[in-house]
């Protein structure tokens, strides 16, 4: 949609102050890696008595290169359409000559940010004549209508927006005296200066910053949001504040009425325990409820009546976990609604309090003494398991209106199994013909099954064949054996008969191949290359990769070479490799460990060895040779 939007014309003032700043900028030698300098990055908010605000924005930045052409040419502003306009100020490029160049009102367009039933919205504009050592200058306007929580405000602020280079973040927050203004700062040493409004009604709070340094980035690193200097702000007074509001919103949706009640019992007529009875209502609302994104004005926050989804059979997050609470607890267990930040696995209760903390809701149930965790989106796990983004979670349970913090317990690494199984015979050409077992555990297991549900037998095929190709070019199943896909309480295992075209490498008379199953697979290097290091060594996921591989060399072939045991053990995880011979048969097992840990950066020298080591292994080769009596006959 094309908006008319006016937009404030250009004073000879205006153009004096881009030209200051484009002259005070940095020049991209003095910055190699960024792509761009943000030069001014400022934000007034005035927030009302009611909790919404007015927030004026204005961004100016240089470009420094091809990279920062390609990420700031086109201006995306989100908004929730349900309560917030936002209005274009104005927008313009000064290029290096010192021409300006204007965004024209008909050059503004807003609408759907994507395709769905929510209200995500964009302002999106073109950024005119853009060009290495140019500046780039916007100002927008954001209104809130309402706050969501009504009467409290909640705000963050990054005063590096990037990993680049800033020279100029400021956000001052103008607040009524009414209202208390929690802060927390991370990673930062930033103190406000607080006065009182001229009104003497508000007190106006500025943290302001100048030549912010760019973030450098390593591989493994944590997060870099959690490494950039960040300010939260808040007026909500608690987290128990957050489950009254919660509770308030989502009580009608989740009580039960004669059509969850007539639901609940069906599923469990013929269950004989709690577990048979959450285990059918469980898998009730995965099979039956179609998972898209709802955000429609405060159904951004509220749940649909548990009866709605029942019968419409479509949904988000909060309207499933909301429809499983209500089946449940109509089926006579104890359920509670649960709200938490998916993949973020760093405590919570200790952030400022606000609706803003959480992007997911699922669902806690106690059945017959044993707690589960129960996210119906991930429409393809098994009952009892659970996402590796909600895994190791601090989220907040709302317990009879009560809030209460606990953590989804972590996966372990064999609750995250990759396992292999390969028996091959090669020819002296460098084929392999054998057997091929793919299996595994949580997210492994929740990919192939994801996968395979949606595909027919001959694009499955298709599917096992791309997963094959790691293991060796080429593949071709000549057939293929996978177990009841639609069972999630048996586990997936995909079996082939499989024909690889070139397996092994032949060069002259030899045979070479590598000491692992995944013949195929691109070639692995150490992420630590650097001799020092800055951030701690973070690995976020925990997995277990067990290979088994069985080779049988051709007739008139003996082994030239044959790699040793080898292992590895690190704070990140470990590794070993066992080869035993029979004959002209092989069998090399590798078992990989990874561990979610942060390790901090003085450990970074072992890690590289450990690393290296595991280098030496995944390279080392099995070479063949053909016997000379062979040859003769040949």
């Amino acid at each position: 949609m094309w908006l008319p939007i006016p937009i404030l014309a250009l004073t000879q003032t205006d153009v004096a102050e881009l030209k200051a700043l484009l002259a005070s900028a940095p020049q991209a030698s003095e910055f190699p890696n960024a792509a761009k300098a943000t030069l001014l990055d400022l934000a007034d908010i005035t927030v009302r008595p009611d909790g919404s605000a007015k927030i004026v924005t204005r961004q100016a930045i240089k470009i420094l290169n091809q990279r920062g052409r390609e990420q700031e040419a086109e201006i995306k502003i989100p908004y929730n359409g349900s309560y917030e306009t936002v209005k274009l100020i104005r927008a313009r490029t000064l290029r290096p000559n010192g021409v300006v160049v204007e965004v024209k009102p008909t050059e503004v367009r807003s609408g759907a940010a994507s395709e769905g039933y929510d209200d995500a919205k964009v302002l999106s504009f073109s950024m005119p004549a853009v060009e290495p050592g140019c500046l780039i200058e916007y100002e927008y306007v954001t209104e809130q209508k309402t706050s969501p929580l009504p009467g409290h405000f909640w705000f963050q602020w990054y005063f590096q927006g990037g990993f680049d280079p800033v020279q100029h973040t400021r956000l001052r927050i103008t607040v009524p005296s009414t209202l208390k203004l929690a802060r927390k700062l991370r990673n930062s040493a930033i103190e406000p200066t607080i006065r009182t409004a001229p009104d003497s009604k508000s007190v106006v709070y500025t943290w302001e910053q100048k030549n912010v340094a760019p973030l450098n980035i390593e591989p493994l690193m944590p997060p870099a949001e959690r490494q950039l200097p960040k300010l939260t702000v808040s007026t909500v007074p608690s987290w128990q504040s957050v489950a009254d509001w919660y509770t308030k919103l989502a009580r009608a949706a989740s009580q039960g009425d004669p059509t969850v009640t007539a639901m609940a019992q069906e599923l469990t007529k013929n269950c004989r325990t709690e577990e048979e009875k959450a285990r059918a209502i469980f898998y009730y609302v995965q099979d039956k409820t179609r998972y898209v994104a709802i955000e429609l004005g405060i159904s951004a926050y509220q749940p649909r009546p548990a009866s709605r989804t029942l019968t419409v059979q479509y949904g988000d997050c909060k309207d499933m976990a909301t429809l499983l609470v209500a089946l449940l607890r109509a089926a006579g267990i104890t359920a509670h609604p649960v709200l938490l930040q998916a993949g973020e696995p760093f405590p919570q209760q200790v952030e400022l309090p606000s609706p803003h903390a959480f992007n997911h809701a699922i669902c806690q149930a106690q059945v017959g003494g044993k707690t589960y965790w129960l996210d119906a989106t991930a429409q393809v796990c098994r009952f009892g398991d659970i996402p590796q983004a909600d895994r190791g979670v601090e989220v907040l349970v709302i317990k009879d209106g009560k809030a209460v913090f606990e953590t989804v317990p972590e996966a372990s690494p064999a609750e995250a199994l990759n396992l292999q199984q390969a028996s091959v015979v090669l020819d002296s050409e460098g084929a392999a013909m054998g057997t091929v077992q793919l299996s595994g555990t949580g997210d492994y297991e929740l990919s192939l099954r994801a996968n395979l549900v949606v595909k027919s037998n001959d694009e499955r095929k298709k599917y096992a064949e791309a997963l094959l190709g790691s293991i060796g070019v080429n593949p071709r199943i000549e057939s293929l054996q996978l177990t009841d896909i639609s069972n999630r309480d048996t586990p997936l295992s995909i079996s082939s008969k499989t024909r690889f075209a070139n397996w092994a490498t032949v060069s002259g008379d030899l045979l070479l191949f590598k000491a692992r199953p995944d013949q195929a697979s691109p070639a692995f290097a150490s992420p630590f290359v650097e001799d020092n290091r800055l951030y701690p060594i973070y690995q976020s996921e925990p997995r277990l990769m067990r290979a088994n591989l069985e080779v049988t060399i051709p007739e008139g072939y003996s082994y030239l070479y044959i790699p040793k045991p080898i292992s590895g053990e690190s704070a990140l995880g470990s590794f070993s490799r066992t080869v035993q011979q029979e004959g002209r048969k092989l069998t090399i097992s590798i078992e990989v460990q990874d561990r979610r840990a942060t390790v901090p950066a003085t450990e970074y020298p072992a890690l590289r060895q450990y690393i290296d080591r595991y280098l030496r292994m995944y390279g080392e080769l099995v070479i063949a040779r053909k016997d000379a009596a062979a040859q003769v006959i040949k």
